[in-house]
């Protein structure tokens, strides 16, 4: 198996998951009464490449609940290898109902059915895993045709698989088959692979299998439907924009989730978010220490004067180190990489905006370089043609520089209290730290990054 119980099911207590992973499906075919435990593996393996280090791997965890007016999918998700998103994101409600019986759900910008983080050389991409359901299997038999979404399914044939009889049921379009799917006679999916395409034309195969499934008693069914209705309140009030490829907590947020995090351990127990609330614990507690050592780089910062950190210029012109003093200065310290390219790209968009709103009026921004690659003189002239092409395609007016030396550790290095770039630091004309920002601002329509467009304004007073 892909993935062991112990790592990513600690329910072994629970009543819920009773035995170990099996291939076998215990279930005879039969219409669907009680709720059920779905339990899937699944992997996503590059067409061309090393398949060994490419390879995604992840496990859907799914209670199917069937009522009157259909059903509903209470789903977790796990992750290994190429990337993983926040645990907020690997948990969600699925309702399986349409008017023919027929349901696929499967959404960018919704987390309706799970998605996966697929981190790749020049690209990080969101994959919609969809999750196939039939509510009456009875209802379909060969050359059953019907459309759902971009894509149109229609019932082939019949196949054996391990001496079980499935429907095998193709997702297509104008281009060919997307997606090919084994479907049991009860309507619950036993297979499913597609084609995906990420980054730049990058082509793989992603296929998950059914590896368990068995009967829920009420008790647990409405223990685990109870949980989930905790946990996505608790999302709810977090007000966030999900699904997102990172999620970082603010103080309100921080706040929040240390109050819950006990009571949400407390339900998820003998449940299937009983993993997610130990990890959302630990990520609340990492975070909460990693905004510690933030706050103290922060305190520590203030005050210094910057003299002669020693940077090279990439790209642009116009920048002397002695203009530090004399101007009031933003230096934003990130990786500047033209790929992989990910949203918010640093928010460098917004700092150029402020840079041209206040050029004529004593403000300099200048970009700082930071990456590993720098401390090797033989790989500079390759960080700087890509610093220079994520430049252009940003059409950057500011210039860009390489922390050749390390000049962001006597400022104070985020990285090292476990936190992540940018770094906005704001100098006044004394060439003094005014001003230290690690993360992302909050964004304001009007003015872009409010926050910062203040200190520059009331430095510029």
């Amino acid at each position: 198996m892909l993935f062991s119980l112990n790592r990513f099911c600690s329910l072994a207590i629970s009543t819920l998951l009773v035995g170990t992973l099996s291939t076998s499906i215990a279930l005879p075919d039969q219409s669907l009464l009680a709720a059920e435990l779905l339990v899937y593996q699944g992997t996503m393996v590059p067409d061309d490449g090393d398949a060994t280090t490419s390879t995604k791997e992840y496990k859907i965890t799914v209670l199917r609940d069937r009522g009157d007016d259909g059903g509903v999918l209470y789903w977790t998700i796990r992750e290994n290898g190429r990337g993983e998103l926040s645990w907020i994101e690997q948990f969600g409600v699925s309702r399986w109902i349409d008017g023919n019986g027929f349901n696929l759900q499967s959404s960018r910008t919704s987390l309706a059915n799970p998605l996966i983080l697929f981190n790749s050389e020049n690209h990080t991409s969101l994959i919609p895993l969809a999750l196939f359901q039939i509510a009456d299997g009875g209802k379909i038999n060969m050359d059953t045709v019907w459309k759902q979404g971009g894509l149109s399914y229609r019932v082939t044939e019949r196949e054996q698989m391990n001496g079980k009889s499935f429907w095998r049921v193709l997702g297509f379009n104008s281009f060919g088959t997307k997606r090919t799917v084994w479907v049991s006679a009860d309507g619950v999916i036993n297979r499913l692979e597609e084609r995906v395409t990420v980054g730049q034309g990058e082509r793989h195969t992603l296929e998950y299998r059914l590896v368990k499934r068995e009967v829920v008693s009420d008790e647990a069914c409405d223990k685990t439907i109870a949980a989930f209705a905790e946990f996505t309140s608790l999302r709810d009030q977090l007000e966030l924009d999900l699904p997102s490829k990172e999620v970082v907590w603010d103080d309100e947020q921080l706040k929040l989730l240390r109050a819950q995090s006990d009571k949400l351990i407390e339900i998820a127990k003998t449940t299937t978010l009983a993993d997610l609330s130990l990890i959302a614990k630990k990520d609340v507690q990492s975070q909460n220490g990693r905004r510690g050592g933030v706050a103290s780089l922060t305190t520590r910062a203030m005050g210094k004067v910057v003299t002669t950190p020693g940077f090279e210029l990439y790209r642009g012109s116009g920048f002397d180190e002695a203009s530090l003093k004399g101007k009031i200065t933003i230096l934003h310290f990130w990786d500047y990489k033209d790929s992989p390219l990910t949203p918010p790209y640093g928010q460098v968009g917004y700092l150029d905006f402020l840079s041209r709103k206040y050029a004529d009026k004593g403000l300099q921004v200048a970009g700082v370089v930071v990456r590993p690659e720098l401390e090797d003189p033989t790989l500079r002239t390759r960080v700087r043609a890509s610093t220079r092409k994520f430049a252009s395609f940003m059409n950057l007016s500011y210039p860009v520089l390489a922390d050749v030396q390390g000049y962001i550790s006597e400022l104070g290095d985020p990285r090292r209290a476990g936190a992540k770039l940018p770094l906005f630091v704001v100098l006044d004309k004394s060439g003094k730290v005014v001003h230290y920002k690690v993360g992302f601002y909050e964004v304001d329509r009007q003015v872009g990054l409010r926050a910062l467009h203040d200190i520059v304004k009331e430095q510029l007073e």
